[in-house]
């Protein structure tokens, strides 16, 4: 048990990055939406906006992958994992 505890920050920042993805992804349409088309129920612009934002947060993490994998030889695995996923806390907490 006190190996586990030893892991609790980690534990704790991957609970937070989950908790912030999956509260965000499904309400980015939606303000996509009352931003492009206030008072629509319909608006295809949005649906497209919203999928080439998944597309470019894909393509920006594939992008990224080779890069953390070579700091983190240097900084540490553990490091490296760590924080980019607390920087995605901080917007995706504000969002919705």
């Amino acid at each position: 048990m006190r190996k586990l505890f030893g892991l609790s920050h980690l534990f704790t920042t991957v609970f937070l990055y989950c908790f912030a993805s999956f509260m965000v992804v499904p309400a980015i349409t939606d303000v996509t939406m009352s931003a492009l088309c206030p008072g629509k129920d319909e608006c295809s612009l949005a649906i497209y906006l919203t999928g080439a934002q998944q597309v470019i947060t894909g393509l920006g993490t594939m992008m990224m992958m080779p890069l953390v994998g070579y700091f983190s030889d240097g900084y540490g695995r553990k490091v490296m994992l760590t924080f980019p996923m607390t920087l995605y806390i901080f917007p995706s907490g504000t969002l919705p």
